[in-house]
């Protein structure tokens, strides 16, 4: 019989009591999908709003550097110079806290076609917008204030300044000398071996800017010189009369300093060309009183018969230099001389009208009139 046996049972294993990891930190979580997503979203939020906030700030950064927060604030005087570019009144600008930014300035200027702005002084507002101070620069400058001087005819160049500085009180005699001096000023027609200032400053009436420099007035006296005589025709003496501009400018002088008396100006210069060409002594006593340097001179024999350059009664010729500045009618005269005959002149009007004579019997007879007269 066979045996028969019990089926065997397959071992039970007991697990071990330990798995062999030593930290409960070593299992790794397993998290729900929900949560990936939910965190991914928070974190797109967050990035979001920060780019957000940076755009708003940015963009609050560039509106104020176009327009700073506040009010404009107090006054300020700004002087555009000539010449001055967008660019460098934006420069000037910012400087003066007017505006906040002078390249953004720039930038909205062009991107609005702005620019070409005129020279001259603004009045401003601290703190603007780059819009309001280009509507004060789109007015255009303020009128200048301006002061008027007035030169009479005839005067010496140191009475000149002299007188500058006497109306003009901002500005000392020693400015006006030291601009001559340093040959500052520009003139027109003066030979280059000659100084002299006489006759180089036109005497006028002028109304120039308050803050004007002394080389800016004396400037001034100089262009309207160029510009008067120029007009005039002097620019065609020498081919017209024979002699240079300078050497009529001299005898416009001495007309100057001869008569007061318009119509009498081309007869006196008459007088003068005619001496000149018959190489006579001139003998125009204006000319010692400019050499002795002195207005109230006696003219006793030893200041008549001086030995200088402006001798009046040993002198052949012009003297170097005019002897003061004549105003357009001898400028005029001078250029213009009437064709007579005349070689003397004598004062024989209490009104400053002289005889106008040929011959020296007719100059002899006419200073009779004039010493009955008390006139010389």
């Amino acid at each position: 019989m066979d045996r028969v046996t019990a089926p065997t049972q397959p071992p039970v294993i007991e697990p071990p009591d330990e798995l062999g990891w030593d930290e409960e930190e070593e299992f790794v979580r397993v998290r729900h999908a929900g949560w990936r997503i939910g965190g991914g979203l928070i974190s797109a939020i967050l990035i979001l709003g920060m780019g957000f906030v940076a755009i708003r700030e940015g963009r609050a950064w560039f509106d104020r550097q176009l327009d700073p927060v506040g009010e404009p604030g107090e006054a300020i005087d700004v002087t555009v110079p000539r010449g001055a570019t967008t660019s460098d009144i934006a420069v000037q600008l910012a400087e003066a806290e007017v505006i906040p930014n002078s390249t953004f300035f720039r930038y909205y200027a062009e991107w609005n076609d702005e620019g070409n702005f005129q020279a001259g002084d603004y009045t401003f507002a601290k703190n603007s917008s780059a819009e309001e101070a280009i509507a004060v620069l789109n007015a255009g400058p303020k009128p200048p204030e301006v002061d008027q001087f007035i030169i009479r005819e005839g005067l010496w160049t140191s009475e000149i300044i002299a007188e500058l500085a006497r109306q003009l009180p901002g500005v000392p005699e020693s400015q006006f000398a030291f601009a001559l001096d340093n040959n500052l000023v520009s003139t027109r027609y003066r030979p280059d071996d000659v100084t002299s200032w006489e006759g180089l400053l036109f005497p006028d009436t002028y109304d120039i800017n308050k803050r004007s420099s002394a080389t800016e007035i004396l400037q001034r006296m100089s262009d309207e010189f160029a510009r008067v005589t120029g007009s005039i025709g002097y620019g065609g003496a020498e081919t017209k009369l024979g002699y240079s501009a300078y050497e009529v400018l001299i005898v416009a002088s001495l007309i100057e300093a001869e008569t007061r008396v318009d119509e009498e100006r081309p007869l006196v210069a008459s007088v003068i060309y005619n001496r000149l060409r018959e190489r006579w002594i001139l003998g125009i006593d204006a000319t010692c009183i400019y050499g002795a340097g002195d207005r109230q001179v006696e003219l006793t024999r030893s200041v008549l018969d001086q030995e200088s350059p402006y001798g009046c009664r040993n002198v052949r010729g012009l003297p170097p230099t005019p002897i003061n500045s004549p105003g357009r009618a001898s400028l005029e005269a001078a250029l213009n001389p009437a064709e007579t005959d005349f070689f003397y002149y004598v004062l024989t009007d209490p009104t400053g009208r002289h005889t106008f004579v040929e011959t020296e019997v007719e100059f002899n007879e006419a200073v009779a009139v004039c010493r009955e007269l008390e006139l010389c």
